[in-house]
């Protein structure tokens, strides 16, 4: 899916540049952040469409949190209504993030149900983040900054576009493990954001609808083209577990590498000094990794640096 450049007429490098840009936005209590910034979401760094920049109130998801992107009609039913905000309240209850676009229909019922059930929530706009958009979202606007956050990647001041909508559900998707579809026709908008789920990589899920129910054509087919079914929030809870476990599974592994490295690193050092370019040789690791593990390695306590780029153990 192709992003539009829009982003650029907005110079939002030049105005981060500026002292009393920023310290106006502070003022307002509006928090930016930009890749590598610490703050800035793990989980939108893997893609080349990330945003630039993002703007929010209140606070950012958890990136150690499971969390669900909820979409769906904007004119929706009472049975899409009711799904939703009983779908977000359960999944909320049990510790879950749900992000939205706090647009009318699904996602405000989402958005309501997500306050209810206690963990935060967010919703990602397609305009500044000083606008409440659609305006009668007001209250749930407010509420969502008291939890967790209103998030942007337009400066303040910026309207509600049509073109954003499209491009904003990329960051929805990129923002959640899960994409939970609820009630959508057939060429539905919030499609597009399944369609950014599956470049992404994400997994989606919906529910069902009743055969014929125009408004339900939309998951029906999802579900037939090998969606996951949501019979009922366990549904979605059992997947989530599993994005769970393999994250820590992950970070397992990774930390079992590490302490392999550092032992190894270790373990070629003595009392008598080694430069840096005899530790590449015996242990094979690329400068940059060697470096960060001797940094570590002080740290800890173990070896020190007696002369530039010699180490050696403490005694």
């Amino acid at each position: 899916m192709k992003e539009k450049n829009g982003n650029k007429k907005y110079k939002i490098k030049e105005l981060l540049k500026s002292q009393k840009y920023l310290e106006e936005l502070e003022k307002q209590n509006i928090h930016v952040t930009v890749p590598g910034d610490e703050n800035y979401p793990a989980k939108l760094m893997p893609y080349n469409h990330k945003p630039e920049c993002l703007f929010y109130k209140g606070k950012l998801p958890c990136d150690d949190v499971p969390a669900v992107a909820m979409v769906g009609a904007r004119a929706c039913s009472n049975y899409g209504r009711n799904m939703a905000k009983s779908i977000a309240r359960e999944l909320s209850e049990k510790g879950v993030q749900i992000i939205s676009g706090m647009a009318r229909g699904i996602d405000t019922y989402s958005g309501l149900g997500a306050l209810e059930g206690g963990s935060p929530t967010f919703a990602v706009l397609g305009c500044g983040i000083d606008i409440c958009y659609p305006s009668e979202n007001i209250e749930l606007y407010e509420n969502i900054i008291k939890s967790g956050g209103i998030i942007s990647e337009y400066p303040p001041g910026v309207p509600p576009v049509a073109w954003h909508f499209p491009q904003r559900n990329r960051i929805i998707s990129g923002l959640a493990d899960k994409i939970v579809v609820v009630e959508a026709r057939e060429n539905s908008g919030s499609l597009i954001t399944v369609e950014w789920a599956l470049d992404q990589g994400k997994d989606v899920m919906a529910v069902p609808g009743r055969l014929g129910e125009k408004l339900s054509s939309g998951c029906n087919r999802l579900i037939k083209s090998g969606a996951g079914i949501i019979t009922s929030t366990e549904d979605i809870f059992q997947e989530l577990k599993y994005v769970v476990f393999n994250k820590e599974k992950e970070k397992e592994v990774t930390k079992k590498s590490l302490e392999k490295d550092l032992s190894l690193l270790y373990s070629e050092l003595s009392l008598q000094p080694k430069n840096m370019y005899e530790l590449m040789n015996d242990t094979g690791l690329r400068y940059e990794k060697l470096a960060e593990m001797l940094l570590k390695l002080q740290l800890m306590g173990l070896i020190e640096q007696p002369s530039e780029n010699y180490y050696s153990r403490l005694n």
